[in-house]
Protein backbone atom coordinates (compact mmCIF):
# COMPACT_ATOMS: atom_id res chain seq x y z
CA UNK A 1 0.00 0.00 0.00
CA UNK A 2 1.78 3.15 -0.93
CA UNK A 3 1.35 6.05 1.55
CA UNK A 4 1.69 9.76 0.71
CA UNK A 5 2.48 11.79 3.50
CA UNK A 6 2.22 15.43 3.11
CA UNK A 7 2.41 17.90 6.04
CA UNK A 8 1.54 21.41 5.69
CA UNK A 9 -0.02 24.36 7.40
CA UNK A 10 -3.21 26.53 6.05
CA UNK A 11 -3.99 24.65 3.76
CA UNK A 12 -8.25 24.76 2.68
CA UNK A 13 -10.21 21.51 2.34
CA UNK A 14 -10.12 22.08 -1.31
CA UNK A 15 -6.58 22.32 -1.86
CA UNK A 16 -6.08 19.47 0.22
CA UNK A 17 -8.57 17.42 -2.21
CA UNK A 18 -6.59 19.11 -5.42
CA UNK A 19 -3.47 17.66 -3.85
CA UNK A 20 -4.38 14.66 -3.12
CA UNK A 21 -5.98 13.79 -6.15
CA UNK A 22 -2.81 14.61 -8.07
CA UNK A 23 -0.17 12.94 -5.53
CA UNK A 24 -3.06 9.92 -5.89
CA UNK A 25 -2.63 10.19 -9.69
CA UNK A 26 1.43 10.26 -9.36
CA UNK A 27 1.02 7.16 -8.07
CA UNK A 28 -0.75 5.07 -9.82
CA UNK A 29 1.16 6.28 -12.95
CA UNK A 30 4.36 4.99 -11.35
CA UNK A 31 3.74 2.00 -9.19
CA UNK A 32 1.59 -1.40 -10.02
CA UNK A 33 -0.34 -0.62 -6.73
CA UNK A 34 -4.38 -0.89 -7.55
CA UNK A 35 -6.00 2.39 -6.83
CA UNK A 36 -7.68 2.03 -4.25
CA UNK A 37 -4.06 0.43 -2.02
CA UNK A 38 -2.80 4.25 -2.76
CA UNK A 39 -3.59 6.41 0.29
CA UNK A 40 -2.71 10.39 0.74
CA UNK A 41 -2.89 11.65 4.54
CA UNK A 42 -2.26 15.47 5.56
CA UNK A 43 -0.62 16.35 8.85
CA UNK A 44 -1.44 19.57 9.72
CA UNK A 45 1.80 20.61 11.56
CA UNK A 46 1.15 24.54 13.14
CA UNK A 47 3.59 27.42 12.10
CA UNK A 48 5.18 28.03 15.26
CA UNK A 49 6.68 24.09 14.59
CA UNK A 50 8.15 24.96 11.16
CA UNK A 51 11.59 26.53 11.16
CA UNK A 52 12.83 27.64 7.80
CA UNK A 53 16.52 29.33 7.37
CA UNK A 54 17.13 30.05 10.88
CA UNK A 55 13.43 31.46 10.75
CA UNK A 56 10.24 30.55 12.37
CA UNK A 57 7.19 30.78 10.61
CA UNK A 58 5.00 32.20 13.46
CA UNK A 59 7.38 34.95 13.10
CA UNK A 60 7.82 35.08 9.70
CA UNK A 61 5.61 34.86 6.28
CA UNK A 62 7.15 32.23 4.12
CA UNK A 63 7.84 35.61 1.11
CA UNK A 64 9.88 36.94 3.66
CA UNK A 65 12.07 33.93 4.16
CA UNK A 66 12.28 33.27 0.47
CA UNK A 67 12.10 36.80 -0.86
CA UNK A 68 9.17 36.12 -3.24
CA UNK A 69 6.46 38.36 -4.01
Amino acid sequence: MPLVRVSAFGLSPETKKQVASQMHDVMMNNTKAPAEAVWVMFEDVPPENWMICNSMLSEKHPREIFGRE
